[in-house]
């Protein structure tokens, strides 16, 4: 049996080959291959196979599944190719203004919708910064803490800050800003949620879930990330560490169990709730929550490509045991 496993970068990474161990546990063989490697007219697939530890070119048939990440998409002529002749993991929800809408109209984890608007004109947006004090500009689209500014009020001016700068402007500066330098069709408007450290430094929680062998959910890890030396936030591509979730909490929340049994019913059923809001099924997630100073919980994103630069290796145990699954589902369902 063979599972295909489809990016954009060339030579595997490390994670790959993890993977490719953990299937051939399975007896499941894992071909990687980009875009150019698809030869739509002869059906098959150039790919690299894990062969004695080395990575050896192969050519192969369409894998009935295909372990892929949004990120494919671009190729368009392939993925509709390779829609007609396997099984693709993964779909994409919407943009993180249109998340949000749809989780508030839900109501279920209406909770941990943080106040934000798409803004298009001056009088609304400082009517925004003024009812909340702080806000959050990011892109609806971002990536990786990207293009993300802080805009603060004080008595006197304002305080724009970006990656790890503070401009104080006035209200002609301000204006001039929001006009100038953001595409307001790109970009979302935020209350700004408090979630630091007992130092000062943005921390988020990140829970990496993957649909495992019983195809159902399952966290690979609940992890902390600490935006050392960051003002705006905490993601570690930007510098920064992790904690483990338990520790964490005890040293900052005196509720600290509440606040845990709360993480860890998002993780059990959020999942399940953005697949039926969508009406899509998906095999990876990243949940990204903050946590203000009382302990609640507030959704800043949920992430249909996540890393795996934490838990490698359970991630790629539960990914090869649902490649097991799949794989055996298509042959009971080709037979029946």
């Amino acid at each position: 049996m063979i599972v295909g496993y489809m990016r954009n970068i060339k030579k595997p990474q490390k994670f790959v080959r993890l993977v490719a161990k953990a299937t051939k546990y399975n007896k499941i063989d894992l071909v990687y291959f980009t875009a150019n490697d698809v030869d739509v007219e002869q059906e098959i697939i150039n790919g690299l196979m894990l062969i004695e530890n080395k990575w050896v070119r192969k050519e192969v048939p369409i894998p009935e599944f295909i372990d892929i990440n949004v990120y494919c998409f671009k190729h368009k002529k392939v993925m509709n190719f390779l829609r007609t002749r396997s099984t693709l993991s993964s779909g994409k929800f919407a943009p993180k203004d249109v998340v949000n809408k749809k989780v508030l109209e839900d109501g279920e984890f209406a909770h941990l919708i943080i106040p934000t608007e798409s803004i298009i004109d001056f009088k609304t947006f400082y009517s925004f910064l003024k009812k909340h004090g702080t806000i959050i500009i990011k892109p609806k689209l971002g990536q990786r803490g990207e293009g993300i500014y802080m805009l603060s009020q004080t008595k006197r001016h304002y305080i724009l800050t970006y990656e790890n700068q503070d401009i104080k402007l006035n209200k002609r500066k301000l204006k001039h800003f929001f006009k100038n330098d953001i595409n307001k069709e790109r970009y979302i408007f935020q209350k700004h949620i408090n979630s630091r450290t007992k130092n000062g430094e943005p921390f988020d929680c990140r829970i990496r879930l993957e649909r495992n062998g019983v195809n159902k959910w399952q966290a690979a890890v609940y992890l902390i990330r600490i935006g050392t030396g960051q003002k705006i936030v905490s993601n570690v591509a930007q510098g920064g560490s992790v904690s483990e979730l338990t520790p964490y909490l005890k040293a900052n929340y005196e509720n600290w169990e509440a606040v845990r049994d709360s993480l860890r019913e998002i993780g059990n059923k959020l999942p399940y709730k953005m697949e039926q809001i969508f009406n899509k099924k998906i095999t990876s997630m990243g949940i990204d929550l903050g946590i203000d100073k009382a302990g609640n919980p507030y959704l800043f994103e949920v992430n249909t490509a996540p890393g795996h630069e934490f838990a490698m290796g359970d991630i790629a145990l539960i990914k090869s045991e649902h490649y097991k699954y799949r794989l055996a589902k298509t042959e009971s369902d080709s037979k029946n």
